[in-house]
């Protein structure tokens, strides 16, 4: 009996993700393209990049994908309810609706599986135009949430959690969407991931982004982008950027990252047209979107 409750309460424990670069408030993204974003897991290097002359292109748009991404996130929230009580446990055969009633307070379905891995337990959502949130930030969800815990006896024991699937603004913007977050027992610490798909089409994986709204469609970034031929490069914002441009991509501004063995570069965006990417030697080019 102690271990089907501890499955119950599990099952029905989920946390309030705020799916958005790294704390970030406000309104929804810009964008207006449902395959912007990618489902698809992020399986590219995972090592520090070294720019140089041959890959600092490439890494420009890195660094240019990762901001517009963490824009578009802004304010975006999924599905969640908070932790129950051992007292508030339901029964195995309301599973289905009381996940349904918490997660999908204005329609849809959630249906929940549960299995034994070892001494963890693996708990599986199934949304199912799920609704929830209010006002200007309503949604509805469609796609997984997976949750794997180190120890079937303990909700506070190691745990990472994979949302993916499709979430739909209140104005009826479209994103698809893959979020990692793990965290170490009693939630000590916690690291999150979100993988896309960039301005050129290729997979990238943001993290621990934080992105500021300076007024006016004005922004400023920082975070670790990863490339999925390159590896990873740590961006900030050396102008405050804009991203009016029709396409979605900034107008102005400008970003800076850096590698490995204290390598560098930065682009910086002269129009919806062009960018510049000079390397930490000094060489620079001018490029077309």
């Amino acid at each position: 009996m102690k271990e089907k409750e501890s499955a119950n309460r599990l099952r029905l424990s989920l946390i309030a993700l705020l799916f958005l670069a790294q704390g970030c408030g406000g309104g929804g993204g810009s964008s207006d393209n449902p395959d912007d974003n990618a489902s698809n897991a992020y399986t590219g290097s995972e090592s520090q990049a070294v720019v140089d002359e041959a890959n600092a292109k490439d890494l420009a748009v890195t660094a240019a994908s990762g901001a517009k991404r963490a824009v578009d996130e802004i304010g975006l929230v999924l599905p969640a309810r908070p932790p129950v009580t051992a007292s508030e446990l339901a029964p195995m055969s309301t599973a289905d609706e009381e996940s349904t009633a918490a997660l999908c307070p204005h329609g849809g379905k959630a249906t929940v599986e549960f299995s034994y891995e070892g001494a963890g337990l693996i708990n599986i959502f199934t949304l199912t135009d799920c609704r929830y949130g209010e006002g200007l930030h309503l949604y509805t969800f469609t796609g997984t949430y997976h949750a794997t815990h180190a120890d079937a006896e303990s909700d506070l024991s190691a745990v990472t959690q994979v949302i993916a699937g499709r979430v739909t603004n209140v104005a009826g913007v479209t994103r698809e969407v893959h979020h990692t977050l793990s965290c170490t027992e009693q939630w000590r610490s916690c690291t999150s991931s979100s993988d896309f798909n960039g301005l050129d089409g290729r997979l990238y994986r943001e993290t621990e982004v934080a992105v500021t709204e300076e007024g006016n469609m004005v922004y400023t970034a920082v975070g670790r982008i990863y490339d999925p031929y390159h590896g990873y490069i740590d961006v900030t914002t050396g102008i405050p950027f804009t991203l009016e441009c029709p396409e979605g991509r900034p107008g102005s501004g400008r970003l800076n990252f850096t590698g490995a063995n204290r390598t560098s570069g930065s682009i910086e965006f002269v129009s919806c047209a062009e960018y510049v990417v000079t390397t930490g030697s000094g060489t620079s080019n001018t490029y077309r979107w």
